[in-house]
């Protein structure tokens, strides 16, 4: 009987151990396998080049994953050289459905997206804007924007070339502290006038910036008026920043506030981030 009772003993310590081993997992209490902590972001390789990535996405034999189809008529309707997208050491911000087009199930604008951020301005006969009241200030405009047509193609080649990166920056380099990231849109850019993006002035009045994981995006002024700080709509250098949380979560933020949707994509020529609200052009 006794021997019975001390077998019983062992197993009921055993039992303890992997029982608390187990619970420190359920509560959040993981094993301290290592000291230094690692972040917990898996890297993707989507083994092709940036531009068969879009591709595939975009218009490919899966009709229930296009999520990157309205990104792609923005490079067809621009005449962008795509192969932008297969040149080495580039980051690239790629734009989800939601962040140009955002619809609910009767197919109705939301916000949030940069069909509904920067609409088409109603203009009077005369080419002038055409005002809500001839005192207001506040420009009429269309109640969204239906197509990439109603934008300049200059203007959205300017956009697109401001989401492609020089130099390949990933987990691996980015900091809580962010990178400001030279991309292909020259200095001194400026947008066209039919939309709300031409009279945004650049930089932003308020930054954006970042609490523990949570992001506040900038803030922008909007000049219609041809005095004071004329607008450009896109960032004076050409640049945007990205950084990374100094959380567990380590997630990704463009332009100091903005939250990536997804992010690490590793393609053959550098390495994929993706946004699913209006990304905009300056810091």
């Amino acid at each position: 009987m006794k021997k019975i009772k001390t077998k019983l003993n062992g197993l009921l310590v055993l039992m303890a151990i992997s029982l608390f081993i187990s619970g420190c997992s359920v509560f959040g209490l993981d094993l301290q396998e290592d000291y230094d902590y690692k972040k917990s972001i898996l890297q993707e390789n989507v083994n092709m080049t940036a531009w068969a990535y879009l591709k595939q996405r975009a218009d490919g034999n899966n009709p229930n994953d296009t999520v990157f189809r309205w990104m792609k008529k923005a490079i067809d309707y621009s005449g962008i050289d795509t192969l932008e997208y297969t040149k080495p050491n580039r980051t690239y911000i790629f734009l989800h459905n939601d962040a140009i087009r955002r619809v609910n199930g009767s197919q109705t604008l939301q916000s949030n997206c940069f069909f509904i951020d920067y609409p088409t301005i109603v203009k009077n006969p005369d080419g002038s804007i055409k005002f809500t009241t001839p005192t207001s200030g506040i420009p009429t405009t269309s109640a969204g924007t239906k197509s990439w047509k109603d934008y300049d193609k200059e203007t959205v080649r300017k956009y697109l070339l401001y989401l492609i990166g020089l130099g390949d920056y990933n987990y691996d380099n980015l900091t809580p502290a962010g990178v400001d990231i030279q991309s292909l849109l020259p200095a001194g850019s400026v947008a066209t006038k039919e939309t709300r993006l031409g009279y945004m002035v650049t930089p932003s009045t308020t930054p954006g910036f970042t609490t523990a994981s949570t992001g506040t995006p900038a803030v922008f002024a909007f000049n219609y008026t041809g005095t004071g700080t004329a607008p450009t709509g896109f960032d004076p250098e050409g640049k945007f920043n990205l950084k990374v949380s100094n959380t567990a979560d380590s997630k990704l933020f463009f332009n100091g506030g903005l939250i990536v949707r997804s992010s690490n994509y590793k393609c053959t020529n550098g390495t994929i981030h993706v946004w699913g609200v209006t990304v905009r052009p300056s810091r």
